[in-house]
């Protein structure tokens, strides 16, 4: 338990397009995380559109119940929004004498990104600085979001009477949080952060699966240089099982977590399986194709480098046989990372620990 008179408490709200997870926090002066309390229900239906929150009143109402419910008291908010509303790109632009980096900064932006200035907070990091053919260069990473998405978050804060402190996006959580110690479990055998010396001089992908969104983040020297939001998502998994095999979504969907995607045994005559691991095969070769030309883009296109290690987290991760499967096809090794597997997080003992794979974007915007 962190010492009262070090820390700093927050409420922090992740507005998911199939649930909305509150959690109060308490961060000490050491960046260490003490999760005290939260809470998962469902987001009411029609409410999320291409990242902007179109029923501030009926999010709200959910939010407000959620925090009435689990007695939280904390005023001072963070909250995370939509995946798909964030636009990003790196840029290697030339240093030009008398030009402030701001300017040459818009300008590439302007040239090269299909947005409004006017209407987009924009946001950029500086990943390098080089010389090519002795010309000087920057390299930069550029996220833009529009204002209008941005105050659609701020109004549901506003409504619940909280005090914003922030408005982020799930790429910079998932940046803060590898920035630490990672523990990873290989043949049950824990240890810390594989191959770490390494690890901070190699690319390495974090892959968060989400309801409706499969969110890639590559980062180098643990800076993120690099977010795609791929627009399929654990529900696309039971509509296809629901589909192909005749089942309620109910019933697709409790099929999916019992054989994930597992090779049937030989000769087995469990139709069920079979029909599901042909289903789930065909989806999630499509998703993994989608990863793999995102990694290659990286290399090829955004002056990176091979991604040496893949990190697989969010609800969605926890489908069976997920990462040997990705491991066989990408060919480059998976590890799966649960909250607690994060250096310097800990949870009061009395909460049901089985959903913290769903709060990482949550808890990772307080840090």
């Amino acid at each position: 338990m962190l010492l009262p008179f070090l820390k700093n408490n927050y409420l922090s709200i992740d507005v998911g397009f199939r649930n909305i997870k509150v959690v109060e926090v308490a961060v000490n002066r050491n960046n260490e995380v003490y999760i005290n309390n939260f809470g998962i229900a469902p987001t009411p239906l029609n409410c999320i559109k291409n990242g902007v929150i179109k029923n501030v009143d009926a999010v709200s109402s959910e939010i407000s119940r959620i925090i009435r419910e689990n007695k939280m008291k904390v005023k001072k908010s963070k909250i995370v929004m939509s995946g798909t509303s964030i636009i990003s790109r790196v840029f290697m632009i030339e240093k030009v004498p008398g030009k402030e980096i701001d300017e040459l900064v818009y300008n590439e932006i302007i040239s090269n990104m299909p947005i409004n200035p006017e209407e987009h907070k924009i946001d950029y990091k500086i990943l390098q600085e080089l010389k090519e053919d002795n010309v000087e260069k920057i390299k930069v990473f550029v996220t833009a979001v529009r204002k209008s998405i941005i105050n659609s978050y701020i109004d549901v804060l506003f409504e619940l009477g909280l005090k914003p402190v922030s408005v982020d996006i799930p790429a910079n959580s998932t940046a803060k949080f590898f920035n630490r110690d990672i523990k990873v479990s290989i043949d049950n055998v824990k240890f810390v952060n594989p191959n770490k010396s390494q690890l901070n001089k190699d690319a390495f992908a974090v892959i968060d699966f989400g309801s409706e969104t499969t969110i890639i983040n590559i980062l180098r020297n643990k800076i993120l240089e690099f977010n795609k939001v791929i627009l399929t998502g654990s529900t696309n998994l039971d509509d296809a099982i629901a589909k192909g095999a005749r089942k309620s979504i109910i019933e697709a969907e409790r099929l999916k977590k019992l054989y994930g995607i597992t090779v049937p045994p030989p000769h087995t005559t469990n139709e069920d399986h079979i029909k599901v691991y042909r289903t789930l095969k065909e989806v999630v070769d499509k998703l993994l194709n989608q990863i793999y030309m995102c990694l290659t883009f990286y290399e090829a296109r955004c002056y990176g480098v091979k991604v040496g290690k893949i990190f697989i987290i969010g609800g969605g991760s926890l489908l069976k046989g997920l990462g040997d499967y990705m491991e066989q096809v990408l060919q480059i090794p998976v590890y799966p990372v649960g909250l607690l597997d994060i250096d310097g997080i800990d949870i009061n003992k009395n909460l049901n620990s089985d959903k913290l794979n769903f709060l990482v974007n949550a808890v990772g915007i307080t840090l």
